[in-house]
């Protein structure tokens, strides 16, 4: 038979924080996590959730034992050093409750396996209590964000932006930002800044200002203009020190010419003429033309030497020159150029090409017959004419018997002239100087 003893205190109860539907267990959870105390709360969110789940479950609280010590002193209207009230004597003392039924479920917990109430995993309550401080978080991420950026108080002042060096349109942007305001700018000429920057402002970068406060801003309309000096004719360290100093900026360009290398030859504004404060000047200065060696292509065809001159840097001229020659080697030949080989000129100089062209020139064929081979060679070239085959042997003692164009014939100079020969050593005459003469008479 179960048994319940019921102990009587008549002390005030703290008022729940819950509806009536609501568990004890319930509100000895929120009393615990709220009490003053903080020895009392919980340490823990898993101290908590452990709490509240068993509360789910059906299942004792630690909440209920812990706050049974604390008493109501420390939450809501209890003092901390409230005195123990003393029970009246006909309260009574712990007082027996008449037996219950079995099948009551008694008063206290009912340990019969098929009256325990079904567990239930509930993860309802940890899910709320992260999604409740993942809030918590991003509203104070989101409340210092705004305060940071100058949301605060409207009377908090801040350092002046630097609209200085700024175009104006992108100074309104700025200001825009900072909830100040612009007053209608003032134009002038300013030296440091181009035209449509910001060159001055007030209040000074730096300085307290606050939400709503007027800046004035001066915006340029450009440099002052300055005459350009005129620096035709000198060095180019002489013409840039004076642009400079009078607050241009320089540009240098060379050019080959003919006069004094390093002297400026052109300039750009032209000199006496009024631009602005950082304008460029543009300066052309004269270069020495740069020299090669004109190369020595004799004995080349036309062809190949002027492919050599164009390597050097040098324009041959599109054809070549016939220079009449007796020498028939050198007919197509280059025998000379203008400049000649190894002198020192410009890029780009004309050479013209000397080719040598031999002359259509009538010669008779000597007479070569009954001399010895080597002597009709020499009497052939002496008259201009070349040796052609020579049959059937070439021994220099061998016989000319006859030539071909014969002797006294017409024929152009350098033409071939064929020869047939006997005697010599492979000879059926013998061919000794002192045998017969073939043609007749003694031998020499």
């Amino acid at each position: 038979m179960a048994v319940a003893y019921q102990h009587v205190r008549e002390e005030p109860q703290a008022p729940s924080v819950f509806d009536p539907e609501i568990t004890p267990e319930m509100d000895a959870i929120v009393l615990k996590a709220l009490v003053k105390d903080p020895n009392y709360r919980y340490q823990s969110a898993d101290e908590m959730r452990a709490d509240i789940e068993a509360c789910l479950d059906g299942q004792p609280v630690a909440a209920t034992a812990a706050m049974g010590a604390v008493g109501a002193a420390g939450y809501g209207g209890y003092p901390d050093d409230q005195q123990t009230t003393a029970l009246r004597s006909d309260a009574g003392a712990t007082s027996m409750l008449p037996p219950m039924n079995p099948d009551d479920g008694g008063y206290g917990y009912d340990e019969r396996p098929d009256r325990r109430r079904q567990q239930k995993k509930n993860n309802s309550s940890t899910i709320l209590l992260v999604v409740a401080g993942i809030l918590v978080l991003v509203g104070a991420i989101l409340i210092g964000q705004w305060i940071f950026s100058g949301h605060g108080s409207e009377n908090d002042s801040f350092a002046a932006p630097n609209f200085v060096g700024n175009s104006y349109g992108t100074a309104q942007k700025m200001a825009e930002n900072r909830s100040l305001k612009l007053a209608p700018p003032t134009r002038k000429p300013c030296e440091a800044q181009p035209k449509g920057n910001v060159c001055d402002q007030d209040p000074k970068p730096g300085s307290d200002v606050s939400k709503g406060d007027t800046i004035t801003l001066v915006v340029s309309t450009g440099a002052p203009k300055v005459t350009v000096p005129d620096v035709l004719g000198i060095q180019y360290d002489q013409a840039e020190a004076q642009l400079r100093k009078k607050g241009f900026e320089v540009e240098k360009k060379t050019e080959v010419s003919g006069q004094t290398p390093g002297v400026v030859t052109k300039q750009d504004p032209d000199g006496g003429t009024s631009r602005q404060k950082g304008s460029t000047i543009v300066l052309t200065v004269a270069k020495a033309e740069e020299k090669v060696a004109v190369p020595d292509v004799t004995g080349k065809t036309c062809d190949e030497a002027r492919a050599e001159l164009q390597s050097k840097g040098l324009a041959p001229n599109a054809t070549c020159n016939d220079t009449p020659t007796d020498n028939p080697d050198d007919d197509g030949k280059v025998l000379s150029t203008t400049p000649t080989a190894g002198s020192e000129v410009a890029k780009n100089t004309p050479v013209t090409i000397n080719v040598g062209k031999v002359q259509n020139q009538q010669v008779q064929v000597p007479n070569v017959q009954g001399q010895k081979l080597k002597d009709a060679r020499k009497l052939l070239e002496q008259a201009g004419l070349k040796v052609g085959n020579v049959t059937p042997t070439q021994d220099d003692n061998a016989i000319v018997f006859t030539a071909n164009p014969g002797q006294g014939s017409t024929v152009q100079r350098g033409s071939t002239v064929d020869l047939v020969t006997i005697g010599g050593q492979n000879g059926n005459n013998g061919g000794n100087d002192g045998g017969t003469n073939f043609f007749g008479g003694a031998g020499g």
